[in-house]
């Protein structure tokens, strides 16, 4: 199972939720809810899923995966996308259950994450 799939379950899963947030309770455009949803989904995922969840576990993960979230909604706010702090949190907060629950349980039985990182293939 490749990146496309383990992203694709990714943007299903996280970012569905956090572009709803953005778009119907942040009022923002559906433009900038879908580069915010898929910029904070790529860098989580890189970052998250592929560089701390086989390191730490499942719980750092998700608590990066939440503060990545909350750093990259803020600096979005800071260049003018009209968000306000309580769109933002309960976004983060979608991010947070999603991924700990859901997400990260499910990468790492279906794709095979352990210590040495994800399993695509047979290792020797």
């Amino acid at each position: 199972m490749g990146h496309a799939k383990t992203l694709s379950m990714k943007t299903l899963a996280n970012g569905l939720p956090v572009f709803l947030i953005l778009a119907l309770v942040g009022n923002i455009g559906w433009i900038p809810a879908l580069f915010a949803t898929l910029a904070l989904t790529g860098i989580a995922y890189f970052a998250g899923d592929m560089l701390v969840l086989p390191q730490t576990g499942n719980l750092m993960a998700t608590l990066a995966d939440g503060a990545l979230a909350l750093l990259l909604l803020w600096l979005m706010r800071l260049f003018g996308l009209p968000l306000g702090v309580n769109t933002i949190l309960l976004a983060v907060l979608a991010v947070v259950v999603v991924e700990g629950l859901f997400y990260h349980p499910y990468l790492k039985r279906l794709v095979g994450i352990d210590s040495m990182g994800p399993v695509f293939g047979k290792r020797d």
